[in-house]
């Protein structure tokens, strides 16, 4: 994800190998569900996904969540400055 720590922006590369159902999603430093960027079948193919999140969402530690098929493949942790 790109840049780390953001402002405005974020950009997630991610790779699919087989067709599969990805679901892409942010949450806070509790936990809490903030925003879902992506979740559909997708092709094999790379993609990406840019979150523009809201002016009000606070500065901060975020975890951007990348399921495949109901499988947790990635987490990572993004600051908003």
């Amino acid at each position: 994800a790109s840049p780390n720590p953001f402002t405005d922006h974020i950009e997630i590369n991610y790779g699919v190998f087989q067709k599969a159902k990805v679901a892409i999603s942010v949450y806070d430093i509790r936990g809490q569900k903030v925003a879902t960027l992506d979740e559909r079948m997708l092709d094999p193919e790379k993609y990406s996904v840019l979150w523009n999140p809201h002016r009000n969402l606070p500065k901060g530690h975020y975890f951007i969540s990348i399921m495949i098929n109901d499988l947790q493949v990635h987490y990572l942790k993004v600051i908003r400055q």
